[in-house]
């Protein structure tokens, strides 16, 4: 059994309305008017004949007489006009049956031949009553002689009957058929948009599926458009999902940093107030207050990152990290650390990026190698891997880091050590200002740790 729903009903319906208004339309018109258009295309083809052969002679009337009849299915009567009514009725018949038409009636009469005799053109219509025809004439006058073309129309009634009984049968039969055959590739239309439905609601439950749908129109089309709407939707929500958990992390990270010193702060400053001093708390609320100040500082960089619009123009990627490099003269003495350069061999070393961005970059990488580096030294140099690309590496010594740490090195408050010491650690939000950075400004990079030597790097594309 054929399962219906709203679209094949109303596709159904709409065929079943617009046959039945075709089929009953065709059914009257042949039952009502056949026979009157049967009798209109009889008279224009005896008139046609009759403009044909109204301006010819008797001869030649006589001369193509036979061939009008035989290929028209005419009959032409030529007669002396006389002056007796009787006379030319009885010519008239006696020459329609020599051409096998028999004629229960059939009359000219003194009007009608008066009317020839004036020049005119009579038309007439006898009925043969039981012999289910009648004789449509043409009469005129040529040459003193009475022409009469014509040709016996027969009454069809009783067949135009049969004929539209079984017309009748036959477009009942036709409706169910094609009603069943709509209803069949009605369900071959709407199983797959059924399919679709089903999809869409799974994907509206945040279940992304796909569809597989051949059916080589608009429907498989649009099951292409589904998919690859399920797949942007199922992205979009994996990524909603990750930032999602990124800002719960990082609101439990920032209570957690803004607890612990607010904690200390509270205590020392109790201790203070009860005598409890022996000197050094007053450094120790200072430095949870600078730590506290120093996050507070990252996170409304971290913050204004995202807020920044990328100007790119060029610039020497050499000159911008001799200038950095020189600023950290006096931090760089006070922990005692100098810094390897390999930067001097480069030729060209012009960048089409955003300068100040990237010198921010920089400070942070250089920064954290001179806080967090476990040797006396640090590697920063450039090497062109091709001639359009420059690849930036820095790199130090350092043994508080492990493999399996790296896939997290750039997230917000991620720090290595379970104690979350400040003096080894930090606020974990130097290397997420990095990361946003480098994404904003579409650049390629990358941390490698081999052995103890951590290494960060950047590619830029060269200008020529």
């Amino acid at each position: 059994m054929i399962k219906m729903n709203k679209i094949s009903e109303k596709l159904l319906m709409m065929v079943s309305i617009i046959m039945l208004i075709v089929f009953g339309v065709s059914f009257l018109l042949n039952n009502y008017f056949s026979s009157d258009y049967y009798l209109y295309k009889m008279k224009n083809k005896v008139n046609t004949i009759y403009e044909e052969i109204d301006d010819l002679t008797i001869q030649q009337l006589r001369d193509v007489e036979q061939n009008i009849e035989n290929v028209n299915n005419v009959t032409i009567i030529i007669i002396e006009n006389s002056d007796s009514i009787d006379e030319i009725n009885d010519n008239v018949q006696f020459a329609l049956f020599k051409d096998k038409i028999v004629l229960n009636k059939f009359w000219i009469t003194e009007e009608t031949l008066k009317k020839v005799n004036e020049g005119k053109t009579v038309r007439l219509l006898f009925n043969q009553g039981k012999l289910k025809s009648s004789l449509l004439t043409v009469l005129y006058e040529q040459e003193h002689h009475l022409v009469l073309l014509g040709t016996v129309v027969v009454h069809n009634t009783d067949a135009l009957k049969i004929v539209n009984q079984f017309y009748l049968y036959s477009i009942l039969f036709g409706i169910i058929i094609s009603l069943l055959l709509v209803a069949f590739f009605s369900k071959k239309i709407i199983t797959p948009l059924e399919i679709l439905k089903n999809v869409a609601k799974d994907i509206s439950n945040l279940n992304f599926k796909q569809v597989e749908i051949t059916t080589g129109d608009e429907i498989e089309e649009l099951s292409h458009s589904i998919n690859e709407m399920s797949d942007r939707l199922k992205s979009v929500h994996s990524e909603l999902e990750k930032k999602n958990q990124s800002l719960n992390t990082l609101i439990s990270s920032i209570s957690h940093e803004v607890k612990t010193p607010l904690s200390l702060i509270q205590a020392y400053t109790v201790g203070i107030k009860d005598g409890l001093d022996d000197g050094s708390y007053t450094d120790i609320i200072l430095e949870q207050v600078n730590y506290t100040s120093e996050m507070v500082d990252y996170l409304i960089k971290l913050s204004k990152v995202h807020e920044l619009e990328v100007k790119k123009e060029p610039f020497e990627l050499k000159n911008l990290l001799q200038k950095i490099i020189a600023q950290y003269n006096i931090s760089l003495k006070n922990k005692n650390v100098h810094v390897v350069q390999n930067i001097d061999s480069i030729q060209n070393s012009i960048i089409n990026e955003d300068s100040s961005q990237i010198e921010i970059v920089m400070n942070n990488l250089i920064s954290n190698a001179i806080k967090y580096g476990e040797e006396h030294y640090f590697e920063i140099k450039l090497t062109c891997e091709d001639k359009n690309k420059i690849k930036f590496t820095i790199c130090n010594k350092t043994t508080r880091l492990q493999q399996e740490y790296l896939p997290y090195i750039w997230d917000a408050f991620y720090v290595v050590e379970e104690s979350r010491n400040k003096e080894v650690s930090g606020t974990g939000l130097g290397l997420s200002i990095v990361a946003s950075i480098l994404a904003k400004n579409e650049l390629q990079y990358e941390v490698m740790l081999v052995d103890s030597d951590i290494s960060f790097n950047i590619w830029f594309d060269l200008v020529e």
